[in-house]
């Protein structure tokens, strides 16, 4: 059954969207996910198809589904039916995203207009960011947390540029100016974390591009060394970064110490600390979503009720080994680490290159933005995962070409 063209061009419309809106309006991106997955749902009624039967959406929508029950599980087998399960709502995005796959599997949306459309978010959001900062507020980062905002920012300023070696001249402006703008918020936003994410797929991208489009190109090879010259150094002026950075080897070291007034990553060391040691008295199914701040108090050495406040461990592996345990743990590691199989094996598939070539920096950024903060503990970056590997994953499976 052939797709009415207004279907496809909702999908389409939405697709292009996310990227613009997501940084700068609050509740855009659960807007524009609920909205595939009704399209979705619509989608699995008219035509009789089921995301977990179709070959190139079978692998995402079970390790969602998966990663969704086992959060509720855990919730039940914590607090039982008097569980507050409104915690959950944050996960919903994992238990639409079979649906969402769905729709967006359905319609064929040129590349180089998503990757368009991730550019002009980055310039705008880079704008936002800037004016916030001249208006005085010493973390700027639009609508959102300064760390979720730098790690959003970090995955869009990479997935922006897997094709800028075949671009045209016009092209490589716009991708340039989204570059600017992208380091300029991610700088401003003043989080570490992103910033250990920036330098990690620095390296990867550099990995990745060396073969296929610099390894017998001087020019080019002189033109990216002469880049990232010119934009680490541009980094290293910044003082603020600097004084970040000293600011965390001192307070590592402090804490070590035992000395001094908590700092945050004295908190965080303190957290993972005492996360570490609790987890082995839940070892299987850990202590129920949304508790783990709850019971790291209980047993860390100092700063108690702050500890007690927040609602994540700062370190995505920790948190959901505590919320849910190993199983938990395991079916984190799955949504990371399934998909960046898929993308490694494709990534030798000249038709499915770049989508493998995104997906393997979407899944790697992920992997780094759980260390310091979370993976998938924001309603914006849970978001962000489903809508994108919901695109490329299934592009990626689809052709099976390996010359």
């Amino acid at each position: 059954m052939r797709l009415p063209i207004t279907y496809s061009n909702i999908v389409n419309t939405l697709l292009l969207l996310f990227p613009i809106g997501i940084l700068i309006l609050k509740g855009f991106g659960d807007f524009v996910l609920l909205s595939l997955a009704i399209l979705g749902l619509y989608t699995a009624i008219s035509e009789k198809k089921s995301p977990f039967k179709i070959k190139e959406l079978k692998l995402f929508s079970w390790i969602t589904t998966v990663y969704f029950l086992v959060m509720l599980f855990s919730i039940l087998y914590a607090d039982g039916w008097s569980a507050e399960f409104h915690h959950l709502g944050r996960k919903l995005h994992f238990l639409l995203a079979p649906l969402i796959a769905l729709a967006i599997f359905q319609i064929d949306l040129p590349l180089k207009k998503l990757l368009l459309s991730i550019k002009t978010g980055l310039i705008i959001a880079g704008i936002v960011v800037i004016t916030q900062f001249l208006l005085g507020l010493v973390r700027p980062s639009s609508v959102i947390n300064a760390n979720i905002f730098g790690d959003i920012v970090v995955a869009m300023l990479f997935l922006s540029i897997v094709q800028v070696f075949s671009e045209k001249p016009k092209e490589r402006v716009v991708t340039f100016i989204a570059i600017l703008a992208g380091i300029s918020a991610i700088l401003l936003s003043a989080n570490r974390g992103s910033w250990m994410s920036f330098l990690i797929l620095s390296i990867i991208y550099i990995s990745l591009i060396y073969k296929p489009f610099l390894k017998n190109n001087s020019k080019r090879q002189l033109f990216l060394v002469l880049f990232f010259s010119i934009m680490f150094g541009f980094i290293n002026t910044q003082t603020n970064v600097g004084k970040r950075i000293n600011d965390t080897v001192a307070n590592v070291q402090k804490w070590y110490s035992g000395g001094g007034s908590p700092t945050s990553v004295g908190l965080r060391m303190e957290m993972w600390k005492a996360g570490l040691s609790v987890s082995k008295q839940s070892l299987w199914f850990g202590y129920g979503y949304k508790n783990a701040n709850k019971v790291v108090s209980e047993y860390a050495s100092n700063n108690k009720d702050r500890i007690k406040v927040f609602t994540h461990l700062h370190n995505e592996y920790i948190t959901n080994l505590l919320s849910a345990g190993v199983v938990g743990l395991l079916s984190l590691l799955s949504l990371l680490f399934a998909p960046l199989r898929v993308f490694i094996k494709k990534l030798s598939n000249k038709n499915t290159y770049t989508y493998s070539f995104m997906g393997i920096l979407l899944c790697i950024g992920y992997v780094t933005f759980g260390f310091t903060h979370v993976a998938f503990g924001d309603k914006y970056v849970n978001a962000f995962y489903v809508l994108f590997m919901s695109f490329l994953l299934p592009r990626t499976i689809k052709n099976n070409d390996t010359s």
